[in-house]
């Protein structure tokens, strides 16, 4: 079984395709990485070897021994993997949660990275509960201490979306989360450990970008609520090599039917780079 061994944890990675070059993809929160499968199998499988990291407390394999986790630790994985692959640079793609990662990880791995496909990413608007202002982290260390095995979490989303600081679409996704204490235990965890990844993108970022001609690609769903591409149409208008494309679904459209509007843009793309 495909594991990598970091530290004293097990990393479980999804692979799909046989290409020559080697594509590291990131899921979102509550996800995995077989998110990647439809379109790493159907569009990306004979240019790509696609590794989609199960990220740590996401998936059933995945082992991850401590409660947060830091872009040192993304960054080190990465680069075991290009290690592990005989390959000295990559491709990478992120979705929602996992372009907050991106940002987290990219002073550290600009050099390595030649392209990033974001699906939906996060890290291009203010989130109150992102914040690590108003949710510093030994507030999130109590928060863990205190909600792992209670519900009461619960009214603190359900007090933040009333007081209009996290919208309704972000607040039904954290509320389906809370129902079961593995799943809050899961959330708390994570919440910790994003408190060590930029909430938003920043003009460091930009430059590091443009510095390496990293090229972008930006996908959105069209009727997204959660990471609606608004947020990132500024940003993107200051990258040097980028494009930016709106498909039919939600947040969630990489497991809705992306695989074949993808492939038709991708096939166009590769065709304009032969000519």
């Amino acid at each position: 079984m495909p594991f990598l061994e970091y530290k004293e944890h097990q990393v479980y990675y999804h692979q799909y395709g046989d290409g020559d070059k080697v594509l590291i993809a990131l899921h979102g929160f509550a996800d995995n990485g077989d998110l990647f499968k439809d379109i790493a199998l159907k569009v990306w499988s004979n240019d790509y070897t696609t590794l989609a990291i199960d990220l740590p407390f996401h998936g059933q394999k995945t082992s991850w021994k401590e409660d947060i986790y830091k872009p040192e630790d993304i960054a080190h994985i990465v680069l075991l993997l290009l290690q592990q692959f005989k390959v000295e640079s990559c491709t990478m793609a992120c979705h929602s949660m996992g372009g907050r990662i991106i940002w987290g990880i990219l002073p550290l791995l600009a050099k390595q990275i030649e392209e990033i496909y974001f699906f939906a990413p996060a890290g291009f608007q203010y989130t109150f509960t992102a914040s690590r202002l108003w949710c510093p982290m030994w507030f999130r260390k109590r928060a863990r201490n205190h909600f792992e095995t209670s519900e009461g979490i619960l009214r603190f989303f359900e007090v933040t979306h009333r007081l209009k600081l996290m919208n309704r679409a972000t607040y039904l996704v954290f509320k389906q989360q809370l129902d079961l204490p593995r799943r809050r235990a899961r959330m708390l965890k994570t919440w910790m450990a994003m408190y060590y990844f930029p909430m938003k993108a920043s003009m460091a970022h930009l430059k590091l970008l443009n510095q390496y001609q990293v090229k972008t690609y930006f996908f959105y769903g069209k009727k997204d609520r959660i990471t609606p591409a608004t947020h990132a149409q500024k940003f993107l208008k200051q990258l040097d090599e980028t494009e930016l494309l709106v498909f039919k679904g939600n947040h969630f459209f990489v497991r809705e039917k992306l695989a074949q509007p993808l492939k038709s843009w991708y096939e166009r793309t590769q065709q304009g780079r032969l000519q």
